[in-house]
């Protein structure tokens, strides 16, 4: 089994390394501001180091789970980071969402300090990374890829080599754009059906068995109707993340009207309701409407 590490414990990063102890795995952690997760992890087994040098020092390969770009470089080249006690072809499976030309930027840092560097972006949810049905897209060595391959299959459902480093960015980035947008299309559908007078439930019915039926739907729909916005993946984030697909899409040339739109919205959403769920974009428009999408009991 791999000497594995994981940097990154939050809502995403926590489900993976208990994935990884479960799997069999030597794991270290560190943590930097919250070390509750850390310590639930080392009840299992984990060793808690105290550094990213210390996991790079320890373990052959290593799991990034960030907010964003900032943090992987912080985690990566700071003075007690993984690149300072990278072993030889140790390598770096990236999991955050960032920007993919500061992704190949990192690639290459670290490679000239003889570590491998691949951009692993996963979509799922914290259900899917606790349920190990995680969707995987990876860029970058494909050795790299094929050699840890069956920890990847471990950890998700769908695991895809998508190219040269980067493009496993470029498909997290359609993925989110696609799921942002069908977040405001759905409450934006269900608040013009609601003032014209339908019964949510109803509506709900009709769309998942009509040609709107979509993983999606039937993954959110519920949640407007419950009007429960715990967060899994929160609206701050989404908004995070559209940030990116339209910057990397001025940078290389292509329209987004759509993106444009649906990250406008997100964003005066964003100021109200940050920490809720990203399906909370429907508390926008059932305030703008007037309308309450709350199943009628």
């Amino acid at each position: 089994m791999a000497k594995t590490g994981v940097i990154g414990l939050g809502a995403m990063g926590f489900p993976v390394a208990v994935n990884l102890i479960e799997g069999g795995h030597e794991l270290y952690v560190t943590y930097h501001s919250n070390k509750q997760p850390a310590l639930e992890l080392e009840k299992r087994g984990a060793r808690i180091c105290s550094s990213p040098r210390e996991v790079a020092q320890n373990a052959d390969l290593i799991f990034l789970v960030l907010p964003d770009a900032p943090e992987v470089e912080e985690t990566l080249f700071s003075a007690d980071g993984v690149a300072a006690g990278i072993r030889p072809d140790g390598t770096v499976f990236d999991m955050s969402t960032i920007d993919l030309t500061r992704s190949r930027e990192f690639a290459g840092r670290l490679a000239a300090v003889g570590g491998r560097f691949l951009d692993a972006p996963i979509s799922g949810g914290p259900e899917g990374a606790a349920a190990a049905t995680l969707a995987i897209m990876v860029g970058g060595d494909e050795n790299a890829f094929k050699q840890y391959l069956p920890i990847l299959q471990s950890l998700g459902k769908s695991v895809v080599h998508c190219g040269e480093s980067g493009m496993g960015l470029a498909a997290k980035m359609a993925n989110n754009l696609l799921a942002g947008a069908q977040f405001a299309a759905m409450a934006e559908a269900l608040s013009i059906a609601i003032k014209a007078g339908m019964d949510p439930e109803k509506l709900y019915e009709v769309l998942r068995n009509a040609t709107a039926d979509s993983r999606l739907l039937n993954a959110k729909f519920p949640v407007y109707l419950s009007g429960n916005y715990e967060p899994g993946f929160k609206l701050s984030l989404m908004c995070k993340d559209l940030d990116i697909i339209t910057n990397a899409a001025k940078k290389l040339g292509t329209p987004t009207p759509v993106g444009s739109m649906v990250e406008q919205v997100f964003r005066i959403c964003k100021e109200q309701y940050g920490e809720k769920d990203a399906s909370a974009v429907s508390l926008f428009y059932q305030q703008q409407a007037g309308v309450d999408f709350r199943a009628r009991r």
